[in-house]
């Protein structure tokens, strides 16, 4: 039994290496969840929760004693690991929505702390759509003082946030591009605080709100422009650039698109709970099927995993086959390290391999938006 209590917390540690959490600090939580008796899933979450909120509260204080000396790159580091244990609580699905909402403002707080140390400029705005405001993040490459910006677009599915985006903003902004990360319907604080749920009328008018946004801002250059996803963001990234043609390049890591998925390998956490419920609009998997309309004209990189449990090579070469412009694949035939029957899902092919594939992405991106 010591090794099946750890397994059911594969999906969250894969999430939470892939957003950057410190390896020791998840082992030394591990080897406390190891040390539970009784397979219990709220005293697992209890412990899980409890012990991160102790390193929290310790990474807090030394970031605000280097504060306090003016040592501002201490500092940054000490708020990004204090935000990367609340990412890891985050994680956790709970049916207690307060809770939930508790979880993520203390993610939002301390990320804020994080980025108010970053040498780059990193603006918070909003982005109007014709049912609410969605929150964003745009990730200057340096202090947003240069006239334009070649821009990128990411995009995450269900349970993520804006705040996550950032690792997909790191490489791209390492090569010059501006970076927008946006908190999509029934993604952070767009469902929690301004009630957009994931659905297809709400997702369509979010690319509409963002286009908007991109042709109209006068620091970012309109003709110059990719969209980026993994996940089900994957497929909000194909479809955005379907709906703007005039966009450069879109880039896919696992994608996901519920009407290619196999319904049946779809994680119980996505189907069932208060939590999964919260996210979803009305009628929430016939109304993705929106995302399937179109071809896509800019150019395309797909990378895919025989691993991935949700779509398999069948159903992302359905997805490659509505590109029509230049177009290129990568087959990620790595096998994950995070896999038990029980609970392998969609991000661990993802987790796994991120750490090398998102400088591919990023190279593809810059070659085509970037003078």
């Amino acid at each position: 039994m010591k090794w099946a209590i750890r397994d059911l917390l594969n999906p969250v540690a894969t999430r939470s290496l892939l957003f950057g959490t410190n390896p020791f600090d998840l082992e030394f939580i591990l080897k406390k969840i190891d040390g539970i008796k009784v397979m219990s899933g709220k005293q697992i979450q209890a412990v899980w929760l409890g012990e991160w909120h102790k390193k929290i509260a310790r990474y807090n204080e030394l970031a605000k004693q280097s504060e306090q000396k003016n040592n501002i790159i201490s500092a940054k580091a000490y708020y990004k690991l204090a935000t990367q244990c609340h990412y890891a609580c985050f994680m956790i699905n709970t049916d207690d929505i307060d809770k939930k909402t508790e979880i993520y403002a203390g993610l939002a707080e301390s990320y804020k702390k994080y980025i108010a140390c970053c040498p780059n400029k990193i603006e918070y705005l909003e982005i109007d759509t014709k049912y609410g405001k969605m929150p964003a993040y745009l990730h200057y490459p340096d202090d947003g003082s240069k006239e334009k910006y070649s821009l990128v677009v990411t995009y995450s599915g269900i349970g993520s946030c804006k705040e996550e985006l950032e690792m997909l903003a790191e490489p791209l902004n390492e090569r010059g591009a501006a970076v927008l990360c946006v908190d999509m319907p029934g993604a952070g604080a767009s469902v929690i605080y301004n009630g957009l749920k994931c659905c297809g009328s709400m997702i369509e008018a979010a690319f509409e709100g963002i286009a908007e946004f991109i042709d109209k801002r006068e620091n970012i250059d309109s003709e110059n422009v990719a969209d980026f996803g993994l996940c089900m963001g994957g497929g909000y990234a194909f479809r955005a650039s379907v709906k703007r043609p005039e966009t450069k390049c879109c880039v896919t890591l696992f994608p996901l698109l519920m009407g290619f998925a196999d319904q049946d390998s779809i994680p119980i956490w996505m189907k069932r709970g208060k939590w999964a419920s919260y996210q979803y609009g009305e009628d929430f998997l016939n109304s993705m099927t929106v995302l399937e309309e179109g071809k896509l004209k800019s150019d395309y990189l797909l990378m895919y995993s025989p691993d991935d449990n949700w779509m398999d090579t069948d159903a992302s070469m359905r997805l490659f086959d509505r590109a029509e412009g230049f177009r290129d694949k990568i087959f990620i035939d790595e096998k994950p390290a995070y896999v038990s029957e029980e609970t392998i899902m969609h991000a661990m092919p993802v987790g796994e391999q991120f750490h090398w594939v998102k400088h591919i992405a990023a190279d593809f991106i810059a070659e085509r938006i970037l003078k």
